[in-house]
């Protein structure tokens, strides 16, 4: 194997893992504010996606249909928590299973309004000759884009006011109230943001994965595998652990063909299991 392929897999690998780390990012923010895990979060950002190119096949500029699809995202995501995890209150498993059943439904709304195979929207073009390896220029993108989102992520979560508070809203929401943070706002708050961050994702991840009505399935299990090997709280740990996921896949994919789907899928479990034994 030579030098080129070696850093087109390596490249390949990190911008596959960027994606993943990206969508754990988001469930990780949104267990820091309710202590439950965002279990419809990849099928918010497939809504999103999905509604980002709706909006530019109308007609829009790039630009609008990505600021709709990412408001989209943030509604859902919100409308999610208000609606589901905060009925269930101090039961964090009954709101995921809440979360889960709003996902399929969401899916099932999804498959019905968008039943195209797959529908397009516009990447980052540009490939970079690297020996005898091909970079492409939006995979560069989205690895410099979870890197800021990382380092932004672990400022708000340790440096902050705001990073306090959710920690504290997540583990003792009565003493978060009586020092005066508004923890509803709190908690919806970080799922609206996590549900921008995972848009964030399938739009950046357009010219890697198809964007498809059914598709938030395998970018939820890669997500919340990342989240949950990474402790949940530590953006470096989440985006290390993505790295693995992204390996595993790309590198899987180059030896075994569409194989390697399923050795992500089983990292992905795996990793899963390494963080609930934690």
């Amino acid at each position: 194997m030579n030098t080129g392929i070696v850093v087109q897999l390596a490249v390949d690998s990190a911008a596959a893992a960027a994606l993943y780390a990206l969508v754990a990012l988001g469930v990780a923010l949104a267990y820091s504010g309710s202590g439950t895990v965002h279990l419809a979060l990849g099928q918010v950002g497939v809504a999103g996606g999905l509604t980002a190119a709706a909006v530019l096949s109308a007609g829009a500029p790039v630009w609008v249909a990505v600021v709709a699809g990412l408001a989209l995202g943030a509604v859902l995501s919100a409308a999610a928590e208000r609606g589901l995890v905060a009925p269930a209150a101090g039961r964090p498993l009954l709101g995921a299973v809440l979360l889960l059943g709003g996902a399929l439904v969401l899916r099932e709304v999804l498959q019905g309004l968008f039943p195209r195979p797959a529908y397009g929207f516009p990447s980052v073009g540009g490939v970079l000759q690297i020996g005898g390896g091909v970079v492409h220029i939006a995979d560069l993108l989205t690895i410099g884009a979870v890197l800021g989102t990382a380092v932004g992520g672990a400022l708000l979560l340790r440096s902050t006011s705001v990073g306090a508070a959710l920690r504290l809203t997540a583990g003792a929401p009565d003493a978060a109230e009586r020092i005066g943070v508004d923890t509803a706002r709190m908690r919806a708050a970080a799922f609206a943001v996590g549900g921008v961050i995972v848009t964030a994702a399938v739009l950046l991840g357009v010219a890697r994965f198809p964007l498809v009505a059914s598709g938030g399935v395998a970018l939820a299990l890669r997500g919340i595998a990342a989240a949950a090997a990474g402790g949940m709280r530590s953006p470096a740990r989440v985006v290390a652990a993505a790295g693995i996921l992204g390996a595993a896949e790309v590198v899987g994919s180059f030896y075994l063909g569409s194989g390697g789907e399923a050795i992500a899928d089983a990292v992905a479990v795996l990793l899963i299991v390494a963080g609930w034994r934690r």
